[in-house]
């Protein structure tokens, strides 16, 4: 039981506070709250493989500086492609139907990238998998899934229901805020490469 409540404590540690993930998880879910949440499933996909990988020592590969350079770059290049379009669709209605581009599959995969070319989520999952005990992973993991799940439905779930009260001209600044967000969680990944400070 103390790994299953250790796991929920671990995903509310990973899937709260203020990143990229929670950024567009707010975005999409202006306008729909079923590509939020698959978003945020597909972040929590990443996740989870990374606590696995971290369990079984696999992903101390990632301690490597070429390894997590690459990481960081794709990771980066991959936040300013979401930056850029967020900004281009900052002018589309909140109040549209179905203006949402992209299958739930593909918002669900873009969550997913999002997560596993993250270096800080990388870290996240390095420092606290020597905590949990193999013979218990599965409870932990368990507690990781109803902690992240738990926030990222009631998260996307509260914005959705809000977006009424959202002026277009509030939902075109928030557009905007969250594409600078979204650069500035960029430029940071490419900054900590060139001063290899990720690592230290």
């Amino acid at each position: 039981m103390q790994q299953f409540l250790q796991g929920i404590l671990m995903g509310l540690g990973v899937s709260v506070p203020i990143g990229p993930v929670n950024v567009l998880i707010m975005s999409y879910a202006l306008r729909s709250y079923t590509k939020a949440l698959c978003l945020g499933l597909g972040a929590m996909s990443a996740d989870m493989l990374y606590l696995a990988l971290s369990a079984f020592g696999i992903s101390q590969l990632a301690k490597i500086p070429i390894v997590f350079a690459c990481i960081s770059v794709f990771g980066a290049a991959f936040l300013l492609y979401i930056a850029l379009g967020i900004y281009r669709d900052a002018k589309r209605s909140v109040h549209l139907q179905s203006v949402e581009r992209g299958s739930h599959v593909a918002v669900f995969g873009k969550g997913f990238l999002l997560n596993i070319f993250n270096p800080y989520v990388i870290m996240f999952w390095l420092s606290v998998s020597a905590s949990i005990g193999r013979e218990r992973f599965g409870l932990a993991l368990a507690g990781l899934v109803c902690g992240i799940l738990s926030w990222i439905t009631l998260f996307a779930l509260a914005v959705y229901k809000s977006r009424a009260k959202i002026s277009d001209r509030a939902a075109r600044a928030f557009a905007y805020i969250s594409a600078l967000i979204l650069l500035f969680f960029a430029l940071k990944l490419i900054y900590a490469v060139i001063v290899g400070e990720i690592l230290n």
